[in-house]
């Protein structure tokens, strides 16, 4: 049996991590045998963060190595499509996971009012009297990083102007099917759908989210992402 290793539930999702998720989704659908291990930190993975899969051959880190080994294993996260599908769905992906992933952890983690609401549920283990102290000495690094990259420079007007073309995006290539690239999920799905679902759920009223849960096409995507993707032991959480 293979095991994720994996961030722990949090804010109507199986994991606090998108990429834990993505994993997650990618194991159902490639039939593996597999059950998820949850961890509050990284210190057992080799790159230094979540997820990793513990196989029978080692640790795979990060959830790119994980696809690639399951597809390795005869996964096919494209079935049916092209190989110019396939350079879609790649290029769908890095979109997701380098441009709005971002907006996921820069809201939920410098947002005061999102703030609130995450430490109880991210550092909910440590604790009490170290837990502010943890807490706010990861936001600390969460937020140079974040400036480093300039995302966290930005005003909120600025950051709509980086993302509103990426929603665009995933709502034009949804007109006509159910899913990203088919009338059935494949790799793109597997990071999409957790992204614009945690968008949708971030806890406050942020601008992300009102241009997330004002979109009826992305909004039906999401509750058919959850309902057909989502671990069984999620897939009953509606949508935020």
């Amino acid at each position: 049996m293979l095991t994720l290793i994996t961030y722990p539930k949090g804010l109507n999702e199986p994991s606090l991590s998108p990429f834990c998720v993505k994993s997650m989704i990618q194991l159902d659908m490639s039939g593996e045998d597999w059950r998820p291990e949850f961890a509050n930190t990284p210190s057992e993975a080799p790159i230094g963060r979540l997820p990793a899969l513990r196989t029978p051959e080692g640790l795979i880190p990060e959830s790119g190595f994980i696809q690639t080994y399951l597809e390795k294993r005869g996964a096919d996260f494209y079935p049916g499509l092209s190989s110019k599908d396939r350079v879609l769905g790649h290029a769908i992906i890095r979109m997701v996971e380098e441009h709005l992933r971002v907006a996921v952890a820069h809201d939920r983690w410098l947002d005061n009012r999102c703030w609130v609401k995450l430490v109880p549920v991210a550092f909910g283990s440590i604790p009490a009297p170290m837990r502010p102290f943890i807490a706010n000495m990861v936001r600390r690094q969460v937020r140079n990083g974040l400036k480093g990259q300039g995302f966290a420079r930005m005003t909120e007007d600025q950051r709509m102007q980086c993302l509103t073309p990426d929603l665009n995006c995933l709502t034009d290539m949804l007109w006509d099917k159910r899913f990203l690239l088919a009338d059935h999920p494949t790799a793109p799905d597997t990071i999409a759908v957790p992204v614009l679902s945690m968008l949708a759920g971030l806890p406050a009223d942020t601008a992300i989210r009102r241009a997330v849960r004002g979109n009826e096409t992305l909004m039906g995507y999401i509750q058919r992402g959850r309902s057909a993707l989502y671990p069984k032991f999620t897939r009953s959480a509606a949508a935020a």
